[in-house]
């Protein structure tokens, strides 16, 4: 490679690699970025330079030159002496100028016949012509945005840089033949960082979560610990550890301010309660003291006059009759002055003289009360007993009878059983579904 006395100024661009056409051994096409040819080598081992994926995605310096050999299987041939068969390849190899915008220029591009002829004096010396007219960066600055597919992984194997073993389609290939290892596609899985470590690119303390422990892919592969994103994006651990302090402080005061307001409100309610409890107590004494009067009057003195009777309440009490109402009643005392009280009193029925139920109240709320005392109390339940078989003999001008009972007398109507003919009772009918009724058995044997 020639050397110059000044390297001219060249620009980054970010050129994609082609990728390999259908028909094309994937694992055995590969491409180059050219720093220059080993004279001393012979073959494609004379080609020095890093080695590209099948449509990866670099960033390079704008002139540097881009050799794409593609290879396609023609035959298979036999080794001698019964050694294991090989393949017989052809090869179209093409050479690349990186332009400015991050295209690519073909310069020279040939098709050969077999492989190894595209490395010999024709193949070689075009690419020594090229590298001539367009030397390349003593340091070429080589950026792998994106590994495209690459060449797939066909056998298992670590990774060359973080040392995980990596199962059959998995990663890709890197290099060829016996040297050939297996890498993770992008990047090695990257692990957190414990807070507090210190980042390998600025040197701040991690807070936590904001950093990882990734895989270098330099030289031989390095573990550091570096920033998730931008480093200016995450604060130290000290200011992270700063602000969570001044968090749970606003916090504890926020909370402490919520207790104090809500002990406020507690406080407030239970004064309101307690007022209104007095009012209560109040009203409720006044009540008592006006009923007490209104009672004093009217046992003291004479009831001139009833002005209103007012029925508030009225329920029956059982089924024979009985039933309990309140009363308002209002009337005029022989001292000019009204009166109100009210009565609860049980009417009706079959009474005795003695019923101490109801009575004179002279505050609504006891003679409410006195009226809920009492409920209605329904019949209590019996059920129905069977009828009986009596010695009743079969009426003589052979009128109708219920098999099972007897009877003569059916005033719902007659019933005509499974097994014989029933009263209108549901007890003969249904002793009759499965069976001959007890009359029947009794006096009807045949």
């Amino acid at each position: 490679m020639s050397e110059t006395a000044e390297q001219p100024h060249r620009t980054l661009g970010r050129v994609t690699i082609p990728a390999v056409p259908d028909g094309a051994d994937v694992h055995r096409s590969w491409k180059r970025v050219l720093t220059g040819l080993d004279d001393k080598a012979t073959g494609d081992a004379a080609v020095l330079g890093p080695e590209v994926g099948h449509g990866a995605v670099v960033e390079t310096v704008a002139g540097a030159l881009l050799l794409v050999v593609d290879q396609h299987i023609t035959g298979w041939s036999q080794a001698y002496y019964g050694g294991k068969s090989y393949p017989l390849m052809d090869a179209a190899v093409s050479l690349h100028l990186v332009q400015d915008e991050g295209t690519l220029q073909q310069l020279w591009a040939r098709h050969f016949k077999t492989a190894k002829g595209a490395f010999g004096a024709a193949g070689l010396g075009q690419i020594r012509k090229h590298l001539a007219a367009h030397p390349p960066a003593e340091d070429l600055p080589l950026t792998v945005v994106d590994p495209g597919p690459g060449r797939p992984n066909f056998r298992p194997g670590p990774c060359r840089w973080c040392a995980a073993v990596l199962q059959e389609g998995q990663g890709v290939l890197v290099g060829r033949g016996e040297a050939a290892q297996v890498e993770h596609r992008r990047e090695c899985p990257a692990t957190p960082a414990e807070p507090g470590a210190y980042c390998a690119r600025c040197g701040k303390s991690a807070a936590p979560g904001s950093a990882r422990v990734v895989v270098v892919r330099e030289g031989v592969g390095r573990r550091e610990i570096q920033h998730t994103g931008r480093c200016e994006d995450h604060p130290s651990y000290e200011e992270y550890e700063q602000r969570q302090a001044e968090q749970r402080a606003e916090e504890d005061a926020r909370r402490a301010a919520e207790r104090a307001a809500e002990e406020k409100r507690a406080k407030q309610r239970a004064a309101a309660a307690e007022k209104r409890r007095l009012a209560r107590e109040a009203e409720d004494k006044a009540a008592k003291e006006a009923a007490e009067a209104t009672r004093a009057r009217v046992e003291s003195l004479a009831i001139v006059e009833e002005t209103s009777r007012t029925e508030l309440c009225d329920k029956g009490l059982n089924r024979y009759g009985e039933r309990l109402r309140l009363v308002e009643i209002t009337a005029v005392l022989s001292d000019g002055f009204p009166a109100t009280w009210w009565e609860v009193t049980a009417y009706g029925g079959h009474l005795e003289d003695d019923d101490d139920r109801g009575g004179r109240f002279f505050l609504l709320a006891d003679a409410r009360d006195e009226y809920r005392r009492y409920e209605y109390q329904p019949e209590p339940y019996r059920p129905r007993r069977r009828p009986r078989v009596g010695a009743v003999p079969c009426p003589a001008d052979g009128a109708k009878h219920c098999d099972n009972c007897g009877t003569t007398s059916a005033p719902g109507g007659w019933v005509n059983a499974s097994l014989g003919l029933s009263c209108d009772s549901a007890d003969c009918y249904d002793a009759m579904a499965d069976a001959r009724g007890a009359h029947a058995r009794q006096y009807h044997r045949a």
